[in-house]
């Protein structure tokens, strides 16, 4: 009989006979027929990731139990799209998804809307595991979720453009300058949740007021708005864009492309900080057993090879180099000549000493809603009221005003936990607490769509008066 089971993933090949011995991948006792299981994943994982996860698993799996697994990834976009797919299913009562792979700070929303369920690693794993890396977490102290690897998050830039322009790109406020007037690279923070965390680090890297002022020029100096995290890197690598912001990941693959030798990337100095990205168990996961095997597989040493060796190397990725971090220390020692090219050990990095976590959790659903309407809605109007101040000379009163944050740090955190937050309704709850619930849900929701009506009324009616005054 056929079994579904749904996850969120990547993919690879190796060390499979061991894999099983070591983890007892065949932990879902089930016996070894001729019958398969299928496993679906939610994924914001590129499809290499995901081809090799997927291979390494399949082998594994069928050497401990004999029988095939089918592992499905249907397209559910960036991190805030599963995020918004998987709270719409609960909210339902539809569980199909067993598993949720990569996405970064997904997890930590996830576990505050009480969609996931705990797992514990077995202890030989866990030991293995780092609590932190350079600061960050990397796993859930409740065990809901696991760091599969990190992210350092920089700036790629087009060498070429930054000369043109005589200057040297090490901050994020180099997005900020009028000289890259129409040359920057900005992602929609709706649309994907690496570009969500990079704003992030922004605001507390320089401080919310100044931080915020950065990411409306930054948005003013953007040639466009993307949608996803890999177009500022292919962008660069065109000779589009001068520069943006852009994950490790993306910049080494494209710098190690075609016409790669022209792009630069940096970590702003003191600026800058890692993303766990997680892996995690989903509540009422129909499959829970297949989906504990898969967490196992990631999280054990035959997995973590797969992110971090050359295509090639024993217990490597099989079709492509995937040059991410492993969360296992002792790799970066025993295999140190098969490591990727410019994989660093993040563990040897210094704490940051500015990056908050409970700040970050606070407001992760409301930023992407501010920023939407201060450059992606007004985009337009934004990019000619700077137009319009650069040309009067930029005089400083000019620009104080037009980036004036509309909300302070305080009033957007307040929101975040008043307003932004999903409601949480246990499985538990009688009928009666859950009409309640759902009747603060929808309270929320109308005052949310207020403040997207709101907030974009005030930011198109300062820059018009703003570009007026300039002219």
């Amino acid at each position: 009989m056929m079994k579904t089971l749904a996850i969120i993933g990547a993919a690879a090949v190796g060390a499979a006979l061991v894999v099983a011995a070591v983890l007892g991948l065949g932990g879902c006792g089930r016996a070894a027929t001729g019958g398969g299981e299928r496993l679906v994943i939610y994924s914001p994982h590129v499809p290499a990731i995901r081809e090799e996860f997927t291979a390494a698993f399949k082998a594994a799996h069928k050497a401990s139990t004999g029988r095939e697994v089918t592992i499905d990834w249907p397209d559910a976009g960036g991190a805030s799209g599963m995020l918004q797919q998987l709270q719409d299913k609960y909210r339902q009562g539809i569980r199909d998804c067993d598993l949720v792979f990569g996405g970064g700070s997904i997890a930590e929303q996830l576990k505050r809307a009480g969609l996931l369920q705990a797992y514990k690693l077995p202890d030989e794993l866990l030991a293995a595991l780092p609590k932190t890396v350079a600061g960050e977490p990397l796993y859930d102290p409740e065990f809901q979720w696991y760091g599969a690897t990190v992210t350092g998050f920089g700036l790629i830039y087009n060498k070429r453009l930054a000369a043109a322009k005589g200057l040297a790109v090490a901050e994020w406020a180099d997005m900020a300058r009028p000289e890259f007037f129409g040359l920057v690279g900005a992602v929609d923070a709706a649309q994907s949740g690496s570009v969500r965390r990079a704003y992030e680090i922004i605001l507390q890297a320089y401080g919310y007021e100044k931080g915020m002022r950065i990411l409306m020029l930054m948005g003013a100096n953007a040639r466009n708005i993307g949608h996803g995290s890999a177009e500022i890197p292919q962008d660069c690598g065109q000779g589009f864009l001068a520069l943006g912001v852009c994950i490790d990941f993306y910049a080494s693959r494209q710098m190690a492309g075609p016409g790669g030798e022209g792009l630069g990337f940096v970590l702003p100095q003191n600026l800058t900080a890692f993303d766990t990205d997680t892996i995690c168990i989903l509540r009422g996961a129909p499959h829970t057993e297949l989906a504990q095997e898969f967490e196992r597989f990631v999280m054990s040493p035959a997995g973590q090879k797969l992110w971090c060796l050359k295509k090639g190397a024993a217990g490597g990725p099989v079709k492509e180099t995937l040059a991410r971090y492993t969360v296992l220390p002792q790799l970066y020692k025993e295999r140190a000549a098969d490591l990727a090219p410019g994989l660093a050990n993040p563990f040897e990095l210094p704490p940051n000493t500015f990056y908050s976590a409970e700040k970050e959790n606070n407001r992760m659903e409301v930023l992407p809603v501010y920023l939407r309407a201060m450059m992606v809605t007004n985009k337009k109007q934004l990019t000619e009221a700077w137009q319009a101040v650069i040309a009067a000379g930029a005089p400083e009163r000019m620009v104080v005003e037009l980036t004036e944050p509309l909300v302070t740090e305080k009033e957007m955190d307040q929101l975040g936990r008043e307003v932004f937050a999903a409601v949480v309704i246990p499985d538990g709850a009688t009928a009666e607490e859950k009409a309640k619930l759902r009747a603060e849900q929808d309270r929320r929701e109308m005052k949310k769509s207020d403040l997207r009506l709101k907030w974009a009324e005030a930011f198109r009616a300062r820059y018009e008066a703003t570009a007026k005054q300039a002219r």
